[in-house]
């Protein structure tokens, strides 16, 4: 398999523009054809290049189909970085996180592909718990981190609990139900209800936020 400098396609996306090609020609397909569907054929045609071509850079589909969920998660990352400030609470960190998560589940069309029965689709949510765990728990931890070390944390709440309960919450969005009082298809809407859940759990009560100062000291000297 041929790639350029770094050996890795994801990577090597950001200055290849086949390996780019390939990659948002392989999203596109996904969203419209689901998991279960989408053969290499598909994403060559959709790319305007031969199956030769797609095999340079990839060694076979299940290759090409992570590839195409690392460049989705990078772009997430870039989006994050661009969006959430220095400043920015802890629920507002967390409510933007939870908003790009469920705006690439929509635009995936995620829902609709599991209504259809996507078993590819979703024997991945059911197997890759773990990975997308941590993947999310490393996501997200800068932001519990800053909160910890600001006091900003209940008092019985370790940082690492923080991470843990905040990124168990978050992977439930790919397969979250509506409700009345929860709409899966506003993504702003939904990310500032799941942040705020969050930090009701795991937040120092509104009426010890002034305390918030000390924790942060007690934290520190620890």
């Amino acid at each position: 398999m041929d790639t350029d400098a770094t050996g890795d396609p994801v990577t090597d996306a950001a200055s290849n523009e086949t390996i780019r090609t390939i990659l948002e020609a392989g999203a596109l397909c996904l969203t419209r054809l689901g998991r279960d569907k989408t053969s290499i054929q598909d994403i060559a045609d959709a790319a305007a290049l031969g199956r030769t071509t797609v095999y340079r850079y990839f060694c076979d589909r299940n290759h090409l189909i992570k590839a195409i969920g690392q460049y989705e998660r990078r772009k997430q990352q870039a989006e994050l970085r661009a969006r959430i400030t220095d400043t920015a609470s802890l629920e507002e960190a967390l409510a933007t996180v939870a908003e790009v998560i469920a705006a690439t589940v929509l635009a995936y069309n995620v829902p609709e592909h599991l209504h259809r029965h996507d078993h590819e689709l979703a024997q991945h949510f059911t197997e890759d718990n773990r990975d997308r765990h941590e993947r999310t728990s490393i996501l997200i931890r800068p932001y519990v981190a800053r909160a910890y070390q600001a006091g900003e944390l209940a008092q019985d709440v370790s940082e690492d609990e923080a991470v843990e309960w905040a990124a168990l919450v978050l992977l439930l969005i790919p397969t979250m139900p509506g409700s009345v009082n929860l709409d899966v298809t506003d993504p702003r809407s939904l990310g500032r209800t799941l942040a705020r859940r969050i930090c009701q759990g795991i937040g120092r009560p509104q009426a010890s936020a002034g305390n918030g100062t000390a924790g942060a000291k007690a934290r520190a000297r620890h």
